[in-house]
């Protein structure tokens, strides 16, 4: 299935992403070679837990988490 992916704000790009039936969340993020503690997941606005499964033709924004001191 099909999933597209807008990384922000330090990758600013958007591609689509071939992934397994019943990938969740984790499994898009882990697929992108990325640390999913690294990224929230957002879907229509509203943030998405890790373990959420994402169906064909879904539209992911992982928003990089920003620390420092």
């Amino acid at each position: 299935m099909r999933i597209k992916v807008q990384m922000l704000p330090t990758r600013k790009r958007t591609e689509t992403v071939e992934v397994e039936e019943g990938t969740t969340v984790e499994g898009l993020i882990r697929s992108l070679k990325l640390f999913p503690d690294a990224w929230i997941a957002v879907k229509d606005r509203a943030p998405i837990p890790l373990d959420e499964v994402l169906e064909d033709g879904d539209e992911v924004k992982l928003v990089a988490v920003v620390s420092g001191g």
